[in-house]
């Protein structure tokens, strides 16, 4: 496979369940690793990026992190989070982002089987939905706004678990508008005060509330 000359992803591919909880427990700096790793991955003859200690010594100073630090977030990105894999020995990305848009693909005229011919190979079928996804699917969400929902639970999950068993969880209306109008950044800083601070918690009794007392304060 040669070199990808772009590296496309949606601009909500931080809402992603697996880079969610990846920035949930590295912030900006693992964001940022995780999209530079891809982008040297996308520099390489066949999109992988050879995976041995020397190359990953060589790829932390290439991110720019320290040796250890970054061979232990490579580690989580690829056992914990299943952002990357080790396949014979290569470093690939789970994702892909190399879906070539309708202007590049050739126009081709494929024959049509006949009834006894089979496809001599199928699509794979899409993961099932779950049953929170379905359900949000009925009412009308799109998988963007479900996305955000479940990303933002996540979050205050993980960061601020005293502000979830306290505090009502945010409507999914309301994990949209918090994603949408305020950058990630404040979002997960807000989240983090509220976890240390018990006085800020008690003024609200949502974490809608709370977390939107602390973004326009």
């Amino acid at each position: 496979m040669p070199r990808a000359k772009t590296l496309r992803h949606s601009t909500d591919a931080r809402h992603n369940e697996k880079i969610a909880a990846l920035v949930g427990d590295h912030g900006p700096a693992g964001y940022g690793a995780y999209w530079m790793i891809l982008e040297i991955m996308h520099r390489e003859d066949g999109l992988h990026i050879e995976h041995t200690k020397a190359r990953v010594r060589r790829l932390a100073g290439q991110v720019g992190m320290e040796a250890n630090v970054f061979a232990q977030l490579l580690r989580d990105m690829i056992e914990i989070y299943e952002l990357l894999a080790v396949e014979e020995n290569y470093l690939v990305s789970t994702l892909s982002y190399t879906r070539r848009s309708k202007q590049d693909k050739p126009v081709t005229i494929a024959p049509q089987p006949t009834t006894d011919e089979a496809p001599t190979e199928q699509a794979p079928a899409p993961e099932p939905d779950d049953e929170e996804t379905k359900r949000y699917l009925s009412k009308g969400y799109n998988r963007n706004g479900i996305e955000m929902h479940k990303w933002l639970k996540l979050v205050i999950s993980r960061h601020s678990p005293a502000m979830e068993r306290f505090l009502m969880s945010p409507l999914i209306d309301q994990s949209i508008y918090i994603c949408t109008h305020y950058e990630i950044e404040a979002i997960l800083t807000a989240i983090d005060e509220l976890q240390e601070n018990a006085e800020l918690r008690g003024r609200c009794s949502t974490t809608y509330d709370a977390i939107r007392r602390v973004l326009d304060k």
